[in-house]
């Protein structure tokens, strides 16, 4: 077992987890850069960017579309409608 601290322990997490945000910071600033870029020239939407992405991720997860659809709509049984407020 190692003679380190908890506390220790989440310094150098804490550390390490900064200089991997210091370094995917261009990156992020990129991806950025590229949604404005195609909402500017007209190419997509914000929607358009919002779902394409929403898309991928699910592709990129290898989600099983048929248990999400499965469950998605029993949740929109459960909330419906309801937008949120208690009227």
């Amino acid at each position: 077992m190692s003679d380190k601290t908890k506390q220790e322990h989440m310094s150098s997490f804490i550390k390490s987890i900064a200089a991997i945000d210091d370094c995917i910071k261009p990156y992020l600033e990129q991806k950025k850069e590229l949604r404005k870029e195609y909402v500017d020239n007209k190419w997509l939407t914000k929607e358009d960017i919002k779902y394409t992405m929403k898309a991928y991720r699910l592709l990129k997860d290898n989600t099983d579309m048929v248990e999400l659809d499965k469950i998605y709509s029993e949740l929109q049984e459960l909330v419906g409608d309801n937008d949120g407020t208690d009227e």
